[in-house]
């Protein structure tokens, strides 16, 4: 059995495979042991490069959504944690499973009964359902825990999920999945209705996808850096550990770490151990004669 896992899912088109292999690839380079494992039906990627494991999806798939939640389905494994392709990761994720440790569903958000979501009026929904609350996330990162309780919550989900039309909330409207019904609102509803599951604030910052960015986003996997302000519930100076690029995917920023990753791999896999490039080699030639002559050696 594996204790910990990261799992993520790339269906359909191939853009979601370059994505996931970046993924994969930023967590090779910070260094991230964690066991990784994927879902996908895109061929001609070289999958283990950077995941352990490497499935088809499920016959009996509820939809590309539901991808998530079948970690257990296809692997023996305590804890899992959900990251979307989409992302990249800059800092090692072992304090995000130590945070939602013992709990069977995590996320990220806070839980909400104003304003709108998914084109839902919160305050009557809320009313409506007799619910002091739901939880609000982005599911971009999603933690849990076999066992019956994350069964229950699932299942729970899956009956919301068949209902969806009936809550109000809206469908997808992005382009490959348009029409899907959401898993976000489905699991949200499930987590208030159940009361199990654990809602981490989004000050803890594990993942950001740069909503209300505030000037430059400072994006680097050479440098490991990922900073920026942003302005959602208060103005914030941001360093998560995970950034999912979400919207950001339609900018050139993102496409160029996706490049830089793939390059990287391609060295990697051209130099051997403690390889040192004939510049670096000429460098040294010539400051070991400087050091000489002024005595340091």
């Amino acid at each position: 059995m594996t204790d910990r896992l990261i799992f993520t899912a790339a269906l359909n088109h191939p853009r979601y495979g370059e994505m996931a292999m970046g993924l994969g690839r930023s967590l090779k380079l910070i260094g991230d042991t964690t066991p990784r494992a994927i879902v996908t039906n895109i061929a001609d990627v070289d999958w283990y490069e950077c995941f352990d494991y490497v499935f088809p999806p499920p016959p009996d798939l509820h939809s590309a959504f539901w991808s998530k939640f079948t970690a257990f389905d296809l692997i023996d494994a305590k804890r899992a944690l959900f990251v979307d392709a989409d992302c990249l990761v800059f800092k090692r994720l072992g304090p995000v499973f130590d945070a939602f440790d013992g709990s069977c569903v995590g996320v990220q958000g806070h839980w909400a009964n104003t304003g709108e979501w998914y084109g839902c009026d919160l305050p009557e929904f809320c009313q409506r359902h007799q619910l002091k609350a739901i939880p609000k996330f982005n599911g971009g990162v999603i933690y849990y825990e076999n066992g019956p309780e994350f069964e229950k919550v699932i299942e729970t989900s899956k009956q919301v999920a068949d209902q969806f039309d009936s809550y109000g909330f809206g469908r997808v409207k992005s382009a490959h999945t348009k029409g899907s019904v959401p898993e976000e609102p489905c699991l949200s509803l499930a987590m208030a209705q159940t009361g199990l599951g654990t809602v981490i604030d989004e000050e803890a910052n594990f993942h950001n996808s740069a909503v209300g960015l505030v000037g430059k986003l400072n994006l680097d996997v050479r440098t490991n850096n990922c900073s920026f302000l942003c302005r959602r519930y208060e103005l914030q100076r941001v360093e998560p550990y995970i950034f999912h690029a979400h919207f950001y995917s339609k900018f050139t920023i993102y496409w160029k770490q996706l490049k830089v990753l793939e390059n990287l791999s391609k060295y990697e896999k051209d130099h051997g151990f403690g390889y040192m490039s004939p510049t670096h080699k000429l460098s040294r030639s010539i400051q070991k004669r400087i050091l000489r002559l002024t005595g340091k050696l």
